[in-house]
């Protein structure tokens, strides 16, 4: 696997080769200025299941357990999020950013291809230990319904399981 590069909170592929291999036949990442963009979450899923290395901004190759801990210090709940994103992949399912939707991720049917067909669900990531203001909840849900999806809440619990909760919107 070609070496990538942790660069704010994205990690760059600069292979086009791997690149092309890793969108084309994982739907991983996203192009930009021709250079594929791997959410935190796919570089940590393909470092641990394909031996992807990633190398820091001083070019030192970066441990499983270093990658983890600058992951923290970049994104809010990183935990909680990559452990739904691994669980919904280990599934078979594709999952995109949702950051413009107010969630997580964007999850695609199994086999599906992002970009030629439309998510399923817009996924919220979450511990079995917090709590979310009704506000909140009423607002992920008018968005989802607004874009023509349901709302999925990843509940993961102190072992790491994940619990999946779905929620649609109801005219009465």
């Amino acid at each position: 696997m070609e070496k990538t590069l942790l660069i704010k909170d994205k990690v760059i592929v600069f292979d086009d080769k791997t690149a092309s291999r890793l969108y084309n036949k994982g739907h991983f990442g996203s192009f930009q200025d021709g250079k594929l963009e791997l959410s935190l979450e796919e570089a940590l899923y393909l470092k641990s299941k394909k031996g992807l290395e990633i190398y820091d901004k001083k070019g030192k190759a970066m441990s499983t357990k270093a990658f983890i801990n600058a992951a923290e210090k970049i994104q809010n709940r990183f935990w909680i999020r990559y452990s739904v994103f691994r669980d919904m992949r280990t599934m078979g399912y594709i999952l995109k950013t949702a950051f413009k939707y107010g969630g997580d991720f964007r999850v695609y049917d199994k086999g599906s291809v992002p970009g030629k067909e439309h998510a399923l669900w817009i996924l919220y990531a979450g511990s079995e230990h917090e709590s979310m203001p009704l506000l909140s909840f009423s607002a992920m849900n008018r968005v989802a319904h607004s874009v023509k999806k349901s709302v999925l809440l990843g509940i993961v619990d102190e072992e790491g399981s994940v619990t999946y909760y779905e929620i649609n919107w109801r005219k009465f």
